[in-house]
């Protein structure tokens, strides 16, 4: 399957330019608002939350994984 470079470059921009927007509008929420401390809570619970998450995974991947027995 061709994939369209076009389409890949404008579905790139669309991504960068999406996540440009919500760090601006992160950084207002923080600096201009009333909501700085619960966005940080928010924030702090979302990235504990991440990382707790890729370490399950990795635990149950190594759990269901088949042992190739080398003899």
């Amino acid at each position: 399957m061709k994939t369209n470079p076009l389409r890949t470059r404008v579905t790139g921009l669309s991504i960068l330019g999406i996540s440009i927007i919500g760090f601006i509008i992160y950084l207002y929420l923080i600096l201009a608002t009333q909501w700085d401390i619960l966005l940080i809570k928010i924030t702090i619970i979302a990235a504990v939350g991440a990382i707790v998450s890729v370490v399950a995974w990795i635990g149950y991947t190594m759990t269901t994984t088949p042992v190739e027995d080398k003899e």
